[in-house]
Parts: structure tokens; C-alpha cells; sequence
């Protein structure tokens, strides 16, 4: 048999031939066709990988190079340190760019290939650039490194900077070595980071000069931070770190600073409270109470020297110190973490708050208590604040209304002038004006009622601005001196008149006596020669009874000129009557008042002045028939004075009490209460000087006695003159 093995003729599988060839053909073609579609479906994926590819580089700017080590140069010796240096690999070099890196910097992969031209990349990073390329082709193996990540700075085609932050990684070693980079802008972050770095800096610096006490603490009062040394303490910044912030206040202090960090944890907002400091022991800086040594001053450096001075300022600066504290979290994950205080010394605003309160005390209560009326007023002249209240009305208001108004037309004219002359001459205007009283037609003693003011005006201010201070001084006790005064001298002058009347009249009596007497003489010859049933005789007796009535008059006028004030002697009441109407019945009669005089004969005598009192009786009688003339003009059956006297026991003395009543027109009651006051009256300035009831009421007075008066409006008028029987005389 033939070893088949050793046949060199090929089988049928190998010829193809028979079944089993025709089915591997089929095999290949079916493996032909897997292999186009799945080279069909590869090249789908990648155009999707593509268009993936330029979506991202849409999305994103950078730029990617591959480099591989080909050769590496034999190192090279330096003149200058005689040592091997390690020359830059020699590689081959690919590079990739995102269309957006390409729009920004105008870029593409070719300059990307040339990226260490020195027109790319910014001079100041060129060789820091280079070098750490360079270190990364190199690997390990020759002193360099394996990987590496920077950033410098690029000049774009526009001309402008951007930052590039470049990852190099190498793999392999020598020839074949691949490095993979990888770039991407970084400016954005870059300049974020350079404006977070100034903002950083100008924070640390506010903090660091702020003129506020800034502490952190932990929440258990812990100092973490504090920017500076507390003023009146020693302690540097750093020394208070790690100490309790409870050592910086009082009992309240602490107290407050806990119920802050309480009050801090449990709602997360911000607190404010006042603290006061500790108080610094006064012995500290007792040994800097006097200037530094010059010797030893001059062997300090400037730093001691300072902090020295420091030392004992702070010694010298022991006041109780305030601080007005603001709170607030420091929140890390939702929880309060820390607490940051900000404390402001407000010691000097405290002080000057106090001094500015007892300032405004003393102010307010000169104010309030100055005598004089001080007004401010706006350019209107409408009242803008005051110190008291003016006619009655109060403070709260007048404020707002017009001083025009509140003066009345004859003042609104003079502070109109006034004001007008103070604005032009830019000085003090002054007017006086009577405020209240009755007017004088009605009452001519309205001296007393009125209050007289001396008003000062004084501009301030210009434009909008502009404004007037009125300054009203109470010038009534000088008005009422003046009109006292002038009241004096007219006295004077009347008292003159009457002394001179009363000389007068006693010259008259006396011519007028020696005729009546020889009248009387004659009548008294002619009825004693006369028949006594005769006409003769009867008209002698008239005529001795008109001389005799003559002749009483004429010695009642000199009894009331005689000056008798050393002298008194006892009086019968009926006598001073008698005599007073003896003088002033020819004037009743005239005016058709009657008389009604009930004054009894057995009345105790008195011991007096007659002729004063007689005066005083004649002032009541003339004042009677003043107020009954002023109500009845004419004839009235209601026209009387009536006298009534009579005897009273007044405390177990005797007294005499003499009543004038008229049914006149009747005394108003703010007269009544100043009746008595002297020159005050109710008559015209022709009618009367305001003496009578004064003097009068001296002329009691001056006897132990008393005056009084009751009065109803258009009723009666009564007067009651009380005399004792015995008053000491």
C-alpha cells in the first residue's frame, strides 16, 4: 500500500473539488460580508464620532498635541559649568484645536504644533513653558518628570491676554517616549480669581484698620479672632486669642453676650446689644506718669519706644468704656459655627450725649423759667416754637399760628415794622404794646389791668432760611413806676392847688366874717328898736338866721383848711356829718339828690381828727353823687344818699359804724378788688386824680379803723366806715 501522507498531489479539499470545496467558498463569502458590514456600521460610528467630536469642540475650548521621541541628541557640555546638559528630545508632533479655542484666540492645530514660538506665548512664560515641556519629553529617566500641569499666559491673534492651563503626560521612556497635552482658557477663572484675590485684600485690609473691635469666638466664648487691641487694654490682639470674651465686660456684659449666643443659635439672625468694659486697674502705667528718660528714650528703638508710650497712654486712659456690640452667625452647613462680633467704642459718644442731656437740662429750664417771652418765628412770622404760653393759650397751640393774629391789628403792625427793619439793618428792632385790659373809653384806670411789653426783634437766616427770634420782656412794674411817678407829681401839683385853695378860702372867711358880723350887728339893732309884731322885726330875725347860716359855713371851711394832723380830740359822729353836708348840701339841692341821714345824737363820742374824717366823709358823699348822677341824669325818686350810723361790738370793743349807700350805678368787681389802690379811678382824666378812696383808706387806717366796701352792678354802692370809740389815742 502507498503512504498517503507522502502523496504530494493535493486532496480534493485542496483542489476545491467535490462538496467540501463548494462549502468553504460559501464560508468566505459569508465571512466577506460580515466583515463589509461591520466596516459599514464602524464607519457610521465614526461620522458619529465625528460630528460627537465637533459638537464638543463647539462646547468647549482647548486644544490637544501628541508628541513622540524619535532620536535623542547626545547631551552637551557648557563652557561655563563644564557639565553635561541634557539636549531637548527631537520628536514628531500632532496637534488638535476646537473651533471654539480656534473663534477665541484665532488659532489653529499648526500654531499649536509651534506653541513655544515666542509670538504664542507671553515673554514672562516662555521659559517656564519650554522647561517644563522639555522635563516632561524627557521622563524620569533622563531628570525630568512624568507629569505636569501650568498655566501662562498667551498673546491671541487680537492682540489681547488669555490664560491657558496646559496637562502633560508622558508615557514609555527614550526613543518612542509619547507625551499627551491637553489645553484649555482658564481667563474667566483667572480674572475671578484675580478680582477675588483684591476683594480678599481690601477685606483683610478694612479689618485689619477698621476702627472697630472685630471678634470671632467659638460658642462657648472662645476667642478665634480679634483685628485689634481693646482700647484701655494692654493685651496685644494676639494675646486675647484663645482667651474667654467674657474677660472683656462686666456681670451685665457677660450676661448680655450669653443670652446673645443663645439667642444666636437658636434663630440664626443677627443680634445688637451694649456692653460695658472692664474698668483698667488705674495703677497700670503709673510708672509712665512722667516722660520717658532722654537717655533712656534715645536708647529705645523707635518700636519699644512706641509701644512704651502705648502703655501708658493706656494707663492714663482708665474711663468706664461702652461699647455698642453687633452680632452676627457664622454659618457652616446650616449651623451656626462661630459668632463675629463688631464692637464700637461709643465711650466719647456716651460722654457727649450725657454732657449734651445736662446741657439741654440747663437750657430747657432757662427756657422755661427765663422771665422773658421767647418766640421764634419763621419768615411769615408764623410761630415755630415758644417758651410759655401767650393770652391764655397754651404752648402746643400757638405753635403753628400767626404771631399777626395772636397780637392783634395795632401789635401786628408794629411787629411788622420791626421785623422789616431788623431784616434791612441786620439788628435788634424794638416796639412796646399794652396786652389785655379794659379799654379806656370804659375804664380810665385800665393802667393796672394791662401788661406792658418791650418786644425785641431779631433776624437770622437768609432765603428760605430766613427767620426772626421775638424777644418780649414784662415791662409792667416799670410802666406802673412811670404812672406812679406822674400820678405823684399831679398829686403834688393838686396838693399844691389845695393848699393854696385852703389859704385862699381862709383869707375869703376871714374878709367875708367881718361884714357878716356887722350884718349880723345891724339886724340885731333893727329888731331890738323894731315893734316885735312888726314886718321890721321879722325880716331883722331873717336876716340874723341866713348870717348865722353863713357864718357856719364860713367856719366849717376853715376847720376843713386848717392843717390838724397833731391834734385829735373826741368827736360826736352826728357833729362830722353835719358839717360834711353843711359844705356840699347847695350841690345836692343843685343835682336834685336827697338826703337820708339817720345818724343818732347819743352816739359815743370818738376819738379822732374831725377834720380827717371829715374829708373822708366827703369823698364817699361826692363819689355817691358821681355814680347816681351817672344812672339817673335827671330828677328820680331813686336819687338818694342814705347815712345810717350806729353802735357795734366788734371782738368786746365798742366800735362806730358809719354806712353811705347810694342806688347808683354800682361798682364792676375788678374795680372793686382795686379800689383802694392809690391813683385809680373810674372817672375821666378831668374828673378825678385816683387819690380819694386811697387817702381815705389811709385816713382809717391810720385812726385803728377800716374802710369797706360791698357793691352790686347796677343795684347799690355801699361803704362802711368803722371807727373804734377808743383807739388809743
Amino acid at each position: 500500500m502507498e503512504n498517503r501522507d507522502d502523496d504530494p498531489r493535493p486532496t480534493g479539499a485542496e483542489t476545491g473539488d467535490g462538496a467540501g470545496g463548494r462549502r468553504g467558498g460559501d464560508a468566505a463569502r459569508e465571512r466577506i460580508a460580515a466583515l463589509k458590514t461591520e466596516l459599514a456600521r464602524s464607519r457610521a460610528e465614526l461620522e458619529r464620532a465625528r460630528e460627537d467630536l465637533d459638537v464638543f469642540s463647539q462646547l468647549t475650548s482647548g486644544y490637544w498635541w501628541f508628541a513622540e521621541v524619535v532620536s535623542i541628541p547626545p547631551p552637551e557640555e557648557t563652557e561655563a559649568e563644564g557639565e553635561a546638559q541634557a539636549p531637548r528630545p527631537v520628536v514628531e508632533q500632532r496637534a488638535w484645536t476646537t473651533r471654539s479655542f480656534t473663534r477665541t484666540t484665532g488659532y489653529d492645530a499648526e500654531h499649536i504644533r509651534r506653541l513655544a514660538a515666542a509670538s504664542i506665548i507671553h515673554t514672562e512664560d516662555l521659559q517656564p513653558v519650554n522647561q517644563t515641556i522639555d522635563a516632561v519629553l524627557r521622563g524620569r529617566g533622563l531628570g525630568g518628570r512624568d507629569q505636569a500641569v501650568h498655566e501662562f499666559r498667551i498673546h491671541s491673534r487680537d492682540g489681547s491676554i488669555m490664560w491657558v492651563r496646559q496637562r502633560l503626560e508622558g508615557v514609555g521612556e527614550g526613543v518612542g517616549r509619547r507625551v499627551y497635552a491637553s489645553g484649555e482658557l482658564v481667563t474667566e477663572r483667572k480674572r475671578t480669581e484675580d478680582a477675588l484675590g483684591h476683594v480678599e485684600a481690601r477685606f483683610l485690609s478694612l479689618v485689619e484698620h477698621a476702627p472697630n473691635v472685630i471678634v470671632t469666638m467659638d460658642l462657648e466664648g472662645t476667642i478665634l479672632f480679634v483685628n485689634r487691641r481693646m482700647p484701655g487694654d494692654l493685651r496685644e490682639p494676639w494675646e486675647l486669642i484663645g482667651s474667654a470674651v467674657f474677660e472683656l465686660t462686666d456681670a451685665a456684659g457677660r450676661e448680655a453676650i450669653r443670652e446673645a449666643i443663645a439667642g444666636i443659635v437658636a434663630t440664626q439672625e443677627a443680634r445688637e446689644f451694649t456692653i460695658r468694659g472692664e474698668t483698667p486697674d488705674p495703677s497700670v502705667g503709673a510708672w509712665f506718669e512722667d516722660d520717658l528718660d532722654e537717655d533712656l528714650a534715645d536708647e529705645l528703638d523707635p518700636d519699644t519706644h512706641a509701644e512704651v508710650e502705648a502703655v501708658r497712654a493706656a494707663g492714663e486712659d482708665n474711663r468706664e468704656r461702652w461699647y455698642e456690640v453687633q452680632a452676627a452667625p457664622v454659618i457652616r452647613g446650616r449651623e451656626v459655627a462661630a459668632i463675629t462680633m463688631i464692637l464700637t467704642d461709643v465711650t466719647e459718644r456716651r460722654d457727649a450725649e450725657q454732657a449734651l442731656r445736662h446741657s439741654e437740662s440747663r437750657w430747657r429750664f432757662l427756657w422755661e423759667n427765663v422771665p422773658d417771652l421767647i418766640t421764634e418765628l419763621d419768615r411769615e412770622a408764623n410761630i415755630v416754637v415758644t417758651n410759655r404760653g401767650i393770652e391764655g393759650e397754651s404752648v402746643e397751640a400757638l405753635v403753628g399760628r400767626s404771631m399777626f393774629e395772636v397780637l392783634g391789628e395795632a401789635g401786628a403792625r408794629e411787629l411788622a415794622m420791626a421785623m422789616t427793619k431788623s431784616k434791612s439793618s441786620g439788628e435788634s428792632s424794638s416796639f412796646e404794646q399794652a396786652v389785655g385790659g379794659p379799654p379806656e373809653e370804659e375804664l380810665a384806670g385800665r393802667r393796672p389791668f394791662q401788661t406792658w411789653w418791650s418786644n425785641r426783634v431779631v433776624s437770622f437766616g437768609e432765603g428760605e432760611e430766613l427767620g426772626y427770634l421775638l424777644i418780649g420782656t414784662d415791662i409792667t412794674d416799670r410802666k406802673a413806676a412811670e404812672h406812679e411817678r406822674s400820678n405823684l407829681e399831679a398829686q403834688l401839683r393838686q396838693q399844691q392847688k389845695l393848699e393854696s385853695i385852703g389859704t385862699l378860702a381862709s383869707g375869703v372867711a376871714h374878709e367875708i366874717n367881718n361884714p357878716i358880723q356887722s350884718i349880723m350887728n345891724y339886724a340885731d339893732l333893727m329888731q331890738i328898736r323894731s315893734d316885735p309884731d312888726s314886718d321890721i322885726a321879722d325880716f331883722a330875725g331873717e336876716i340874723v338866721a341866713e348870717t348865722e347860716r353863713v357864718a357856719n359855713i364860713v367856719r366849717n371851711l376853715l376847720a376843713f383848711a386848717r392843717q390838724e394832723k397833731e391834734h385829735h380830740s373826741p368827736a360826736r359822729m352826728i357833729d362830722i356829718v353835719e358839717s360834711t353836708l353843711t359844705l356840699m348840701s347847695a350841690v345836692m339841692r343843685r343835682q336834685q339828690v336827697s338826703l337820708e341821714v339817720d345818724v343818732p345824737a347819743d352816739l359815743p363820742k370818738i376819738k379822732c381828727r374831725s377834720q380827717q374824717v371829715q374829708q373822708v366823709f366827703m369823698n364817699l358823699f361826692g363819689n355817691a353823687l358821681h355814680a347816681l348822677n351817672e344812672r339817673y341824669p335827671q330828677y328820680d325818686e331813686n336819687k338818694v344818699i342814705q347815712v345810717r350810723a350806729r353802735v357795734a361790738e366788734i371782738e368786746g370793743e365798742p366800735w362806730v359804724i358809719t354806712e353811705v349807700e347810694d342806688h347808683g350805678s354800682g361798682i364792676p368787681a375788678p374795680v372793686l378788688e382795686r379800689i383802694f389802690d392809690p391813683f385809680f379811678t373810674t372817672k375821666g382824666r378831668d374828673e378825678g386824680t385816683g387819690l380819694g378812696l386811697s387817702v381815705s383808706h389811709g385816713i382809717i387806717t391810720e385812726h385803728r379803723g377800716e374802710l369797706e366796701v360791698e357793691s352790686v352792678v347796677g343795684e347799690y354802692t355801699r361803704f362802711y366806715v368803722k371807727l373804734r370809740v377808743d383807739n388809743g389815742w
